[in-house]
C-alpha cells in the first residue's frame, strides 16, 4: 500500500520470514510506516513473510517504486533454539544485496529489534548507510526528513552511522511520550487476514521498557530501563479500530511484561471492558512476580481465557541465578490463582541456565507434570542464547564460554556445566513421550505443525492454538513415526 505526500519516496520492507510455529505480524515496522506517512512521506510497505523468493520480491518493489530511501526491518538474529537452530542474518545479507543492485542510488536504513541487541555489529555486517536502534518512530522520521532536505544528519537518538570509516552509535532517547505517536494501523499496511489464516494473533503494545533484571534478556537493550506506559484509553482505541475496521477478534499483548505494573494492566483491562467488544485477549509475557487476584479477575472479564506465563524454572536455585524476581513457591501460588480465575495457562521454561543441575531440572519437570495434569500446556527451550550486553554475556565470558571480543552474531548458547546436554535432552524427550501437551522448542520446527495450525485457523477454532498442542503433537508424532522406522530399517 502507498500513501501520497510531499516528502521522499520511502520503501519499507519487513524481512522476517519465520512462520514456525506461526508468523509474527510486523508491528514495529507498521509503527514506522504510520509515522513517516503522517510526516508527509510517500510510503510503500512490502512484507516478505509469505514470499517464496524474497530477494526477487524486494528487488521488484525497489525497481517499481524507485525510492530515494529504503528501510529494512530485521526482527531477530536467529531463533534462539540450540536444538533446531536457524540463523537469519544470511537471509538479511541477501536481501540487502538485492536492494543495492535494484536501487543503487537509494539510501538504505536498517532497523528492527535485532538492532537493539547488536546495533554496531549488525551495521558493519550488513553494510547499510544508516541503522536505527531502539524506538524507531521519531528517529526514522528525523533521519528521513534530514536526508530528504539534504541536511547534515546530526546526533539523532538511536542512530548508527559511519563517520570517516568509524562506526558511531548515539544511544536511544527512549522518549516517554508514547501517546503522541500515531497508531500502527496494522490493517492499513499488512494483510492481517493472511496472518490470521496461518495462526497468528494481532499484536498490541501497552508500554515499552522493563524493570526486571533477567540475566539473558534483551528487552532493556531494545526498549530501555523502566516503563513508558500508554494511556489505557488509547490502547482500547487501537483495539477498537482494528475490531471495527479490520474485523480482528484475537489480540496478543506483546509488552515485555503485560502485568507489570499491575495497576496499569488493570486500567487497560477495564478500558477494554467498557468498550463491550467480543474479543479474545492473550499474552505470553506474564510474570509470576505480580499477579493480584483483582487483576486476574479484570483480565478474565476483558477477554482473557488463556495466558502464557514465563516462569523459566520451578527451582529456587535457578530462579535466583536468572534474577527472575520471584521464587518457586510464588510460581505455585500464581498457578493456583490463575486456575481459580478460570484462565488456562501455557507455562514457558528455559533449561540449562546458570545453576541448572539434574536436581533442578527434576524440580521443573515435577511442576510441569502437576500443571499438565491440571489441563495446562508446557513449552520448553533448551540452552540460553547469549546476547551482547546482557548479564548472561558477562557470565559466559567469566566461565570462558565465549571470548570477550566476540560480536555474538553467530549464535552461541549457554548451557550449565553442571548438566550434561545429551542426557538432559534425552530426559526431556522421555518426559514428552508421556505428556502430549509438553512441547520442545524444537517440536515447533515440525514440518507438519504449520499445516495443523492453518487447519485450526480455517476451522475457526478458538485461539490461541497451543490449546490443541496435545492433538497437534499426537498427529505430528504419528506422521514422523514411519520415517523414523524407515531410518532404522
Amino acid at each position: 500500500m502507498s500513501v501520497s505526500g510531499t516528502g521522499s519516496r520511502v520503501l519499507l520492507i519487513s524481512a522476517n520470514r519465520e512462520r514456525q510455529p506461526y508468523p509474527v505480524v510486523p508491528n514495529g515496522l507498521a509503527c514506522i510506516a504510520s509515522a513517516l506517512a503522517e510526516a508527509g512521506h510517500e510510503v510503500r510497505f512490502v512484507d516478505l513473510c509469505f514470499e517464496r523468493k524474497p530477494e526477487r520480491a524486494a528487488a521488484n518493489a525497489a525497481r517499481e517504486m524507485n525510492p530515494s530511501i529504503i528501510g529494512v526491518s530485521i526482527r531477530n538474529i536467529d531463533n534462539s533454539d540450540a536444538i533446531a537452530l536457524r540463523h537469519y542474518t544470511p537471509e538479511g545479507r541477501a536481501i540487502f544485496a538485492a536492494l543495492r543492485a535494484a536501487a543503487p542510488t537509494a539510501k538504505i536504513i536498517a532497523g528492527g529489534a535485532a538492532f537493539g541487541v547488536a546495533p554496531e555489529a549488525l551495521f558493519r555486517d550488513f553494510g547499510v548507510d544508516y541503522a536505527v536502534a531502539g524506538d524507531g518512530e521519531r528517529a526514522s522520521v528525523a533521519l528521513v526528513n534530514a536526508l530528504s532536505r539534504g541536511e547534515e544528519v546530526g546526533r539523532i537518538p538511536g542512530l548508527v552511522r559511519s563517520i570517516d570509516g568509524t562506526v558511531h552509535f548515539t544511544p536511544p532517547g527512549e522518549d516517554a511520550d508514547l501517546d503522541s505517536l500515531p497508531f500502527p494501523s496494522l490493517h492499513r499496511w499488512i494483510d492481517l487476514r493472511r496472518y490470521e489464516r496461518h495462526g497468528a494473533t494481532i499484536p498490541i503494545q501497552t508500554k515499552r521498557g522493563c524493570v526486571y533484571k533477567c540475566v539473558y534478556c534483551t528487552y532493556r537493550n531494545v526498549e530501555g530501563w523502566g516503563y513508558r506506559t500508554r494511556e489505557p484509553e488509547r490502547v482500547a482505541d487501537e483495539i477498537e479500530e482494528l475490531y471495527l475496521k479490520a474485523g480482528v477478534r484475537n489480540f496478543d499483548f506483546v509488552d515485555s511484561t503485560f502485568n507489570s505494573p499491575p495497576g496499569h494492566a488493570l486500567q487497560v483491562c477495564e478500558a477494554i471492558t467498557r468498550r463491550k467488544m467480543r474479543v479474545h485477549l492473550d499474552t505470553t509475557n506474564f510474570t509470576p512476580a505480580t499477579a493480584p487476584t483483582e487483576l486476574l479477575s479484570a483480565m478474565r472479564t476483558a477477554g482473557f481465557r488463556t495466558l502464557g506465563i514465563s516462569a523459566e524454572s520451578a527451582s529456587d536455585a535457578v530462579l535466583e541465578r536468572l534474577e527472575k524476581g520471584f521464587t518457586a513457591s510464588k510460581v505455585r501460588e500464581v498457578a493456583e490463582r490463575v486456575e481459580k480465575a478460570g484462565i488456562r495457562t501455557l507455562w514457558i521454561f528455559l533449561v540449562g541456565g546458570p545453576g541448572e543441575t539434574d536436581q533442578t531440572l527434576e524440580e521443573t519437570l515435577a511442576f510441569a507434570s502437576w500443571r499438565l495434569g491440571r489441563g495446562d500446556a508446557v513449552y520448553l527451550t533448551v540452552g540460553l542464547r547469549i546476547y551482547p550486553g546482557t548479564t548472561l554475556h558477562k557470565i559466559a565470558i567469566a566461565e570462558d564460554v565465549v571470548p570477550e571480543d566476540s560480536t555474538l552474531l553467530d549464535p552461541t548458547f549457554y548451557f550449565s556445566p553442571h548438566l550434561q546436554f545429551d542426557s538432559a535432552v534425552e530426559r526431556l524427550r522421555t518426559f514428552a513421550a508421556d505428556h502430549p501437551r509438553f512441547m520442545f522448542s524444537a517440536d515447533s520446527r515440525s514440518l507438519i505443525l504449520p499445516y495443523l495450525t492453518r487447519a485450526a485457523a480455517i476451522l475457526q477454532l478458538p485461539r490461541p492454538h497451543w490449546q490443541y498442542m496435545g492433538l497437534f503433537q499426537r498427529i505430528s508424532r504419528a506422521a514422523s513415526r514411519p520415517r523414523r522406522q524407515l531410518s532404522h530399517a
